[in-house]
């Protein structure tokens, strides 16, 4: 009988440690970055995501529980990238994914999101397309129509622009930007007079520049990635086009800078982040991102998608700290801040799970560095 009574004793304590252990257990956050194809901006992207859960994790978790991310490459494929969603919520359990990058991964996931009802916070995917993705979706930058209004507005005026060539990355966000921008430089009264196009993974843009220089223009817009961008400006200059040019998010980086050489001087292009925003909390940021990418001399530089990832982690933590660990209450979170205090700005999300923040800023490459003009 007694043996009888101390095996129930021990079962039940066993019970309890068990329990207590497994409300403990870490809370899963699920992120597909461009960890391979495109690693000069995901792994800066990874760096922003875990600055933030070595935070969390120091001021005790949440909740008393340590903060887990998962990462996963989305290979620059809408296939890779739904396989890596699939695979987080199957077997991983998470109930939130920072990611994809890309416009047409986010909208490969999107239907599984809603599906499963997970929550998907993309830090840079642009497509308006995303707006209409479902109440599950949200994105943490400014729409390309933004990037596109603010831009075109900048070469009206203070450029005076009065004729713009494009040459454009022939792939979903490099032919948006040309479809969108040519629509906003002609409501500007800026007459686009010709356009080419590339492929992703073109090193050689003689053809497309020597066509190209058969019209006269005082801009060249080269919205596509730094990979591409970059060698397509110094060919320009090479062969010698002297229009001011111009990119689109993908070319704020050093790397770009690295890559075009001199030809990257003057160029414009837009930004979602500010390095000198007079917060406690972004020093505290900036200070953690250098110092990692000062400790490898292979570690790529790029900033601003660590500041974007930074914010997103920021938001899911607060989100499940006072919702809870469930896709409904990170929403209803994300549905009602006002005014998060984010490294890019004071954050609050509109209806289509937009942000809303401060806007766009316009940087311009001067003496080999970006400096902020707008």
């Amino acid at each position: 009988m007694k043996k009888t009574v101390c095996a129930i004793i021990i079962a039940a304590f066993s019970v309890c440690v068990w329990l207590q252990n497994a409300g403990a257990e870490d809370i899963k956050i699920g992120s597909i970055l461009r960890l391979s194809q495109g690693a000069s901006d995901g792994l800066p992207a990874r760096r922003g995501v875990e600055i933030a859960v070595k935070e969390i994790n120091a001021k005790g978790g949440i909740g008393g529980r340590k903060v887990e991310v998962i990462f996963e490459d989305s290979k620059d494929t809408d296939q890779a990238a739904v396989a890596a969603f699939q695979k987080l919520v199957s077997m991983d359990g998470v109930k939130v994914v920072i990611g994809p990058m890309k416009s047409s991964e986010v909208l490969a996931v999107a239907p599984i999101a809603m599906r499963e009802k997970i929550v998907v916070i993309t830090p840079n995917g642009t497509s308006p397309k995303i707006s209409e993705a479902g109440e599950y979706v949200y994105r943490g930058c400014s729409r390309i129509d933004k990037q596109a209004e603010a831009l075109t507005q900048f070469a009206k005026d203070p450029m005076k622009a009065t004729g713009v060539a494009i040459l454009y990355s022939n792939e979903p966000y490099g032919k948006g930007c040309n479809d969108l921008f040519t629509k906003q430089f002609t409501a500007l009264g800026i007459p686009v007079v010709a356009v080419e196009s590339f492929m992703v993974g073109d090193r050689d843009f003689s053809a497309q520049i020597t066509k190209l220089k058969q019209s006269t223009f005082d801009l060249l817009f080269i919205p596509g990635y730094l990979q591409e961008t970059a060698p397509a400006i110094a060919q320009a200059r090479k062969m010698g086009i002297v229009a001011e040019s111009m990119g689109v998010y993908g070319d704020m980086a050093p790397k770009y800078i690295e890559l075009a050489g001199k030809a990257a001087e003057g160029h414009i292009n837009a930004s979602e982040y500010d390095e000198d925003y007079a917060t406690g909390k972004n020093k505290k940021f900036k200070d953690a991102y250098y110092s990692i990418v000062k400790a490898d001399a292979n570690e790529p530089n790029n900033i601003m998608f660590a500041a974007l990832t930074y914010d997103a982690m920021g938001l899911v933590a607060e989100a499940i700290a006072a919702k809870g660990n469930s896709p409904d209450g990170i929403r209803s979170y994300l549905d009602s801040v006002k005014d998060f205090d984010g490294v890019t700005g004071k954050l609050s999300f509109d209806a289509n799970g937009d942000v809303v923040k401060q806007g766009v800023y316009i940087f311009k490459v001067q003496d080999g560095k970006y400096v902020k003009v707008k």
